[in-house]
């Protein structure tokens, strides 16, 4: 009696970009970005092989390979004719990350005209707070720097009045008004003056009601739809052609500023 031998089929090897992809679902990022190197080896003309890695090494914090590998994206699209949005979004971030604000406002910037079409809408809420925290950033950044100043300035002057005050000739009367205008300074630092990045653009007065354009400008939207009807349908500031029906709710800027004026009350008036 013939036995009858059943060959089992050896399970199919997987490719170096699926191995990536499973790796990075299983939160396995070293891994997944090491899977990708090698579909890159393979493929070295393939833009989302190296838009993949990107992520794998935003997930990691190293934001210096992000950046590389989002400008490699970015080039590989551009020379392909291709939609660049997710190269701009990474790119933009890495930025964000390497404190280089301005770049990364114009990688944001530029990715949210490019979201416009409904295709690419899922990103514009990601694109949204990306640029949201450019502004921010650089604000805390620059407030931070400017107190860091105003200690010093005021610890010096603080040591001339001592030092001052230990000379002959110099009256009491004269280190009292020093040190009244001393208090004075230190009031008028505690009323910090609006961010320029929560005032619009047209009226530059604090935004009550932000509105983002399709190039990713913000205006209060009384003054943006005043203007459209006033001078015509185009961004005041990029000039691309636009309409009021194209304008949409800056939801992460409103929170940004609603925080601003639980913080500082007196910008209310």
């Amino acid at each position: 009696m013939e036995r009858c031998l059943i060959r089992r089929s050896k399970p199919l090897k997987m490719n170096a970009r699926e191995q990536g992809k499973l790796y990075f679902q299983k939160g396995k990022y070293s891994a997944a970005a090491e899977a990708y190197t090698e579909a890159i080896t393979l493929e070295p003309t393939v833009a989302s092989l190296y838009q993949n890695r990107a992520l794998c090494y935003q997930k990691l914090n190293k934001w210096s390979d992000v950046l590389s590998d989002a400008e490699h994206a970015l080039k590989l699209n551009e020379e392909s004719g291709v939609c660049t949005v997710k190269a701009l979004y990474l790119l933009g971030t890495a930025n964000l990350n390497l404190n280089r604000f301005d770049l990364a406002e114009q990688c944001f910037s530029r990715a949210m005209t490019q979201s416009s079409s409904p295709e690419y809408a899922s990103y514009r809420s990601s694109i949204e707070k990306g640029l949201n925290s450019v502004k921010t950033q650089r604000w805390e950044n620059e407030k931070t720097s400017l107190e860091k100043e105003e200690n010093e300035d005021q610890g010096i002057l603080a040591d001339m009045i001592a030092e001052a005050s230990n000379l002959d000739g110099i009256g009491t009367l004269q280190c009292s008004s020093v040190d009244e205008l001393l208090k004075r300074a230190g009031e008028q630092r505690k009323r910090p003056q609006i961010p320029e990045c929560l005032c619009c653009q047209i009226t530059f007065e604090l935004m009550r009601d932000p509105v983002l354009t399709p190039a990713g400008q913000t205006f209060e939207r009384e003054a943006i739809v005043c203007h459209l009807a006033q001078n015509g349908a185009w961004d005041p500031v990029t000039r691309q052609p636009m309409t009021a029906a194209q304008l949409v709710p800056n939801l992460a800027l409103r929170q940004v500023i609603d925080d601003f004026m639980r913080r500082n009350p007196w910008a209310a008036g």
